[in-house]
């Protein structure tokens, strides 16, 4: 199965003109010379592509996909039509894009060629059928839809799970509704698991054998305490719905469980198993039909580099030797000289001062110490941002439920929904208390708080008018490599003066994302084996081997994806620069933020035309 769209570049769509940002103040109102509505045009081909990508629209809070709408209660459709009238409706979204003439309005050509460029990232791969590419999540170009860390095997019920409402009856209703379709939705699944089998698709061998367990663990166990049934439980009952109404949602639930939903799940672990002898010992993509082409798409698309993957491969180790000298000289600053990196980074961590109590009152010390840390940032906004621009949008601060703590990551950010009724969520996982050291912690916070993911997707909401699909659209290397500068940011506004063990744990989290760079592209450019990307990690890093096999499995899933946080990081860092010199002493740092966030998420390219 193959697809053709012949579109032009959104380059193209920009011209020559210096395009104005969308900043408060005189120069930004003068250059929207002509206003042109591109809103409605651009919402209605949004709306027309979430039709086919109804959790996308859950996800992101879409009026269609709450109070019970209609979004709300299927699941994407994954089967091979399914997947064809998706690639479809990208390649027509990009014909109405190109259709839309604003040319006596800069502001809104800005934002005509970011949404080109969103469907372009979709529609980049159009010749390869295998997996599925989708501009609004972050991975682009997914090879393998069954995978142990996304896709409708994880994503679906954890959508479910965390973020589709369950306030009113009618929610609940439409909740029900999408967990009896899994019968339709995930034999859709299995359908497209074979297509891709049909054209030379084979997952590699370690990914078939991690997403097994998965799909085991959702027909494990009772279905009364199953972490559906446990959250609509919970939710429900967080949401004051009558008792008995909840009773009646809860037995309905559970006759979905057990009749549609885990059926549907042991049919698609039947056909994993039946791949399984199958499966590829390769590592990379580079072995996949097409495979170097997905890979230097995703290049383009999530690491949102024009480099070629040795390139990236160098730069790279480059940056591994610099953020490794740093922090190891950190290090023996703090009396940690001897051993692996490993081992003093263990040291560090067996310091009682690093430790929070495995209890109740250790995790609400915890929880506690976050929110001083992002409340204290919160208080500097004002030294980094206009003031006009400082988010109103709430940041809250959560333990992971222990229902889906198990497969959760450590620390991780939900943004609010578009109607702000859901705030913005730091989630930071407490189920191994012995795992989580304090001088880590303040490095997570900034990149998933203030000013990091918050900051930069709150921003994004309270832009006056953006349309739909700028809302929605996921540029990995602007937001990941925000997120990454706003580390160091912390760090430059002072955040880690008192706090020398907080900075070594800013460096070895930086160089770990240097180590990215290097292992992404081993594996998918210079065909490494997994074990080689495994133990360049283990001698470069002061990552537990566990984490490390976690992390590699990742990057065979997501090909390219892990190269956005430290590609956009030196990219912002290098505008940053430019900025400065480019201004002199009219050099002004909110200003700066100013332009990178004042029009949201986009291409670093088009970035590049602000600065």
């Amino acid at each position: 199965m193959t697809f053709t769209v012949a579109r032009r570049p959104f380059s193209v769509m920009l011209g020559s003109a210096v395009i104005a940002p969308a900043l408060p103040g005189s120069a930004a109102r003068a250059a929207r010379t002509v206003p042109c509505p591109i809103t409605t045009p651009l919402d209605a081909a949004t709306e027309t592509l979430l039709e086919h990508t109804p959790e996308t629209a859950t996800y992101g809070g879409v009026p269609a996909s709450t109070r019970g709408g209609p979004l709300a209660r299927r699941m994407d459709d994954y089967s091979p039509s399914g997947e064809e009238a998706w690639r479809a409706a990208l390649g027509e979204a990009g014909v109405a894009i190109e259709r839309i003439d604003c040319e006596g309005d800069r502001f809104a050509r800005l934002r005509l060629a970011i949404a080109a460029a969103v469907v372009e990232n979709g529609t980049r791969t159009a010749a390869i059928g295998y997996g599925r590419p989708n501009p609004f999540w972050f991975t682009g170009h997914e090879p393998y839809v069954v995978n142990q860390i996304s896709g409708p095997v994880v994503n679906t019920p954890n959508v479910m799970m965390a973020q589709q409402p369950l306030s009113s009856p009618a929610e609940v209703d439409a909740w029900i509704e999408k967990l009896d379709g899994f019968a339709t939705g995930f034999g859709g699944v299995v359908a497209k698991l074979r297509s891709d089998r049909a054209l030379g698709c084979i997952p590699p061998r370690a990914i078939l054998e991690k997403t097994l367990p998965i799909l085991s663990n959702f027909l494990a166990g009772t279905p009364e305490q199953h972490p559906m049934i446990v959250a609509l439980r919970e939710r429900t009952a967080q949401s004051g719905l009558d008792s008995r109404l909840r009773a009646a949602a809860e037995q309905r639930a559970i006759t979905a469980l057990e009749k549609r939903a885990r059926p549907a799940f042991a049919k698609l672990r039947s056909a994993v198993e039946a791949l399984l002898p199958e499966g590829r010992s390769e590592a990379g993509v580079w072995a996949q039909p097409d495979g170097e082409a997905l890979y230097a798409a995703n290049i383009r698309s999530v690491g949102d580099s024009p480099l070629s993957a040795h390139d990236i491969h160098r730069i790279g180790l480059d940056q591994v030797r610099m953020t490794s000298s740093a922090l190891q000289s950190r290090l023996r600053q703090l009396g940690y000289s001897r051993g692996s990196l490993r081992q003093r980074l263990d040291a560090l961590a067996a310091d009682p001062g690093q430790r929070f109590p495995d209890s109740t009152a250790g995790r609400e010390q915890l929880l506690a110490y976050l929110r001083s840390l992002i409340g204290t940032m919160e208080a500097r906004q004002q030294q980094f941002m206009p003031r006009a621009m400082i988010p109103s949008q709430r940041l809250e601060i959560r333990a992971v439920p222990q229902a889906t703590e198990q497969s959760a990551p450590g620390g991780y950010y939900d943004g609010p929904s578009l109607d702000g009724s859901r705030p913005g969520i730091y989630w930071i996982n407490l189920r191994d208390m012995g795992s989580i050291h304090r001088y880590a912690l303040p490095t997570l916070s900034y990149h998933e708080g203030v000013p990091g993911h918050h900051t930069q997707g709150s921003t994004l909401l309270s832009l006056p008018q953006a349309p739909l699909m700028l809302r929605l659209a996921s540029f990995n290397a602007y937001q990941e490599g925000w997120a990454l500068y706003a580390e160091r940011l912390a760090m430059e506004l002072g955040a880690y003066a008192r706090d020398p063990a907080g900075d070594a744990g800013r460096l070895a989290d930086d160089l770990f994302r240097c180590v990215r760079l290097v292992v992404d592209t081993g594996l998918h450019a210079l065909r490494w084996t997994r074990e080689q990307a495994i133990a360049y990690m283990q001698a470069h890093t002061g990552t537990p081997m566990s984490e490390v096999v976690a992390e590699v499995e990742r990057y065979m899933a997501w090909p390219g994806q892990a190269l956005g946080y430290k590609l956009g990081q030196l990219k912002f860092l290098a505008l940053r620069n430019r900025y400065r010199a480019k201004h002199g002493h009219r050099y002004d740092l909110k200003q700066f933020h100013g332009i990178v966030l004042g029009s949201g998420a986009m291409p670093m390219q088009l970035l590049e035309t602000l600065i």
